[in-house]
C-alpha cells in the first residue's frame, strides 16, 4: 500500500487544513478569505516546530495543508510538494476553538475548524479531486466508512477529515437529537461564530461524522483520461452493457442508468478558492470568557 502523503503529491491532491505560517514565525487559521478580512482569524501555538520547518522551505512565509498523519504540503509552480511532516497527532493549539475533542459522537454538532482534507462520495464512488479538478477515485473504499457516511449524508456529498482523524460534514436542515441544542448553550462565542458562518455561507450545519479507523488504508486510483482511446477493460464494459440494450433486457439498462455518477452540486459556498496573500492584515483576539 502506497503512503498517502505520496499518492497526494502524485496525484497533484493539494488538500489538508490551510494553516498560514508568517514571517515571524506565527501560525494562524481563519474559516475562510472573507471572514479573515473581517476578523475571524484564529491563532495557533506551535509546539511541532511547523514554522521552522516552513520557513527554511519559504522564508516570507506561506500557505501550507496539513493532511491527516501530520503531511505538510505547500503549493509551488509544478504543483502540491511536500515540506515534511510534523508529529501525528499534531501539537498544534488553536486560541478559543479545539479541532481535536474528545467528547465527540456521530451526530453532534461539529464546533471546531471546519478544515481538512477535502473527500468526495455518491454511491460506491469516493474521490479527492486534484489541482486539475479530476477526480481520484478510492481503488476501495472501507465499508465502515461508507456506513457512517451515510447514515448522515444518504444522498452523497463532500466530507472532511482534519489532520487529528476527525471527520465531519456540512448535512441539509433535518432533527437533530436534543444534546445538539445543549452543545449550542455550552458553545464560545467563538464557536457559534463558526457555525454562523457556515450558515451564511452553505446555509448548513456541520456535523460530526466519526472518527478516522487507522485501519482505513486508502489508495487513490490515477484520474481517468477520456482524451484517450478506450482501454480493453472499458471496451469489455462498454460492449456488456451494450449487449444489455441488444436482448431488450429494459431493466437492466434502467438499473444502469440510475447509477451514473451525477455531478455533485453540494459545493461548500466559500469555502474553496478563498485564501488569497493580501488577506492577511487583522488578526483576531479571542476572548477572554
Amino acid at each position: 500500500m502506497p503512503d498517502i502523503l505520496d499518492t497526494l503529491v502524485k496525484k497533484r491532491c493539494y488538500t489538508g487544513m490551510r494553516v498560514r505560517v508568517s514571517i515571524d514565525r506565527s501560525l494562524s487559521w481563519q474559516p475562510n478569505k472573507l471572514a479573515g478580512s473581517h476578523g475571524a482569524r484564529f491563532t495557533i501555538e506551535d509546539k511541532n516546530g511547523l514554522a521552522e520547518m516552513v520557513l527554511a522551505k519559504k522564508p516570507k512565509g506561506a500557505w501550507v495543508k496539513i493532511t491527516r498523519g501530520g503531511g505538510v504540503l505547500c503549493y509551488e509552480e509544478a504543483g502540491p510538494s511536500l515540506i515534511g511532516k510534523i508529529s501525528n497527532p499534531p501539537k498544534l493549539k488553536f486560541a478559543k476553538i479545539d479541532p481535536n475533542p474528545d467528547d465527540m459522537a456521530p451526530g453532534k454538532i461539529w464546533s471546531g475548524p471546519f478544515d481538512g482534507e477535502y473527500h468526495h462520495f455518491c454511491g460506491d464512488r469516493f474521490w479527492i479531486s486534484n489541482v486539475d479538478n479530476k477526480r481520484c477515485h478510492y481503488r476501495e473504499v472501507p465499508p465502515s466508512l461508507k456506513e457512517s457516511l451515510e447514515r448522515f449524508k444518504p444522498m452523497g456529498g463532500s466530507w472532511v477529515v482534519n489532520p487529528w482523524g476527525h471527520v465531519f460534514a456540512l448535512i441539509e436542515p433535518q432533527p437533530l437529537p436534543e444534546e445538539a441544542a445543549e452543545r449550542w448553550s455550552r458553545m464560545s462565542k467563538e464557536e457559534r461564530r463558526l457555525l454562523q458562518i457556515k450558515q451564511k455561507g452553505a446555509g448548513m450545519l456541520p456535523i460530526y461524522i466519526c472518527k478516522w479507523d487507522d485501519g482505513w488504508e486508502v489508495e487513490l486510483e490515477e484520474p481517468p483520461d477520456y482524451s484517450k482511446p478506450l482501454s480493453k477493460g472499458e471496451l469489455d464494459q462498454m460492449m456488456g452493457f451494450l449487449s444489455k440494450w441488444s436482448s431488450g433486457d429494459e431493466s437492466s439498462s434502467k438499473e444502469e442508468e440510475e447509477v451514473q455518477e451525477p455531478e455533485v452540486e453540494e459545493e461548500f459556498a466559500d469555502d474553496s478558492d478563498f485564501f488569497e496573500e493580501d488577506a492577511l492584515n487583522v488578526s483576531y483576539s479571542p476572548s477572554e470568557n
